[in-house]
């Protein structure tokens, strides 16, 4: 009992050294640690440019929204609202008229020019109509490898010079008396114009609103202050102003009749692969002979009344045979011909006028008729007739 106890010790305390020494070893050569891997932006930050600035206004308690689409442009925001629109594009004379009555009632209208002034082609659209140009300098240097400049900007909350990156070589340019609220290079980057109540500020570059740029210089400082709302309103950034495809209309109107629409098609294509009635039974491709082929071609033409013209073209060709031979039956009638021609052939007058002046009545009258017919074309070279007149 002794030795048992002691050779268990011994085991236990055998493992209980190996456990610790694959501890020690394993702790010795291994260290945990966080690391941070890069797996790029999520999809939503690809789809929406202004993700991480919407982010950064709600941090600050800014009430920030992005949407797309072009129906905040049609359904304006409060007045007291401030709109970004990352081009504004084609728009009719009713929504200009529109979009500038709400800046007249106090709205706050941030867009980014587009499309660069050329003076035999000058873009059309809201920022032409009101004479903001941007320009394009391709002399213009960079201030950093990314090609951009440095604008200093004099904020009276900063404390300190704000600096803000912009695309070189685009400047704007604008109406006396328009208000410059960054420059670089001695050129206006972006312009701010009281209408009525409201403010309409053009961007010559939205880089510093972006997902890529916002978190560098004082870029996400500068976009609070600019994008700032009047108390209780709210911003409204509008990142893709395309218009969507009509099946993303449709179903933003009417989804309910659009799943209507996809069921009844499905339901209809379900029904054309059902089938209705029996099989139709394969054709038989084996060769028919003579006889066969015969049954089945009088038996058509016999439902289809075929038969009168094959007989009338028999008996035309048969009776000119017997008076081509026999002249003398030309001068009788249809009767006198019949018995005439009885009396050769030993059969009936009543079967020699039926075959030659009657139709039938039925398939069995038509076979009749029509061996008698055979019987008739051989037999006008045999003898002489003599027929009663």
């Amino acid at each position: 009992m002794d030795e048992r106890r002691a050779l268990s010790l011994v085991v236990g305390g055998l493992v209980l050294i190996a456990v610790t020494a694959m501890v020690s070893w394993f702790f010795a050569n291994f260290e945990r640690r966080t690391e941070r891997i890069p797996v790029g932006y999520s999809s939503e930050a690809r789809r929406n440019a202004l993700l991480a600035a919407e982010r950064f206004l709600k941090a600050l308690e800014l009430p920030a929204e992005s949407v797309t689409g072009r129906d905040r442009l049609w359904h304006l925001p409060a007045a007291t609202d401030t709109l970004v629109v990352l081009g504004v594009g084609p728009m009719s004379t009713e929504r200009q008229a529109r979009l500038m009555a709400w800046l007249k009632q106090g709205g706050h209208l941030i867009v980014e020019a587009m499309e660069t002034w050329e003076e035999d082609t000058p873009p059309a659209g809201l920022l032409t109509d009101l004479g903001f140009r941007l320009r394009f300098d391709a002399g213009e240097g960079a201030d950093d490898d990314d090609g951009t400049r440095i604008a200093t900007l004099d904020l009276a909350d900063a404390g300190r010079p704000v600096k803000v990156a912009f695309q070189s070589g685009y400047a704007l340019e604008g109406r006396d008396g328009d208000e410059i609220l960054a420059a670089a290079a001695g050129r206006p980057r972006i312009l701010q114009r009281r209408i009525g109540e409201g403010r309409l500020t053009v961007l010559s570059d939205s880089g510093f609103l972006t997902n890529t740029s916002i978190g560098e210089h004082d870029h996400a400082y500068f976009a609070a202050q600019l994008l700032a709302p009047e108390k209780g309103g709210r911003i409204w950034l509008l990142y893709d102003s395309d218009m969507p495809w009509l099946g993303a209309l449709l179903w933003g109107i009417a989804p309910y009749a659009l799943t209507s629409v996809a069921v009844l098609a499905v339901v209809w294509l379900w029904s054309l692969g059902r089938r209705l009635g029996p099989l139709v039974t394969a054709p038989d491709r084996r060769r028919r002979d003579l006889i066969e082929h015969l049954d089945a071609s009088g038996d058509f033409l016999w439902r289809h009344n075929g038969t009168t013209a094959l007989v009338d073209s028999s008996r035309k060709r048969i009776l000119g045979d017997w008076l081509r031979h026999h002249p003398d039956l030309a001068q009788h009638g249809s009767q006198a011909q019949a018995e005439a021609l009885a009396a050769f052939t030993g059969e009936s007058v009543e079967r020699i006028y039926r075959s030659l002046f009657a139709q039938p009545d039925d398939a069995r009258g038509f076979t009749e008729q029509a061996m008698l017919l055979q019987q008739l074309r051989q037999g006008p070279r045999r003898g002489k007739l003599s027929a009663q007149p």
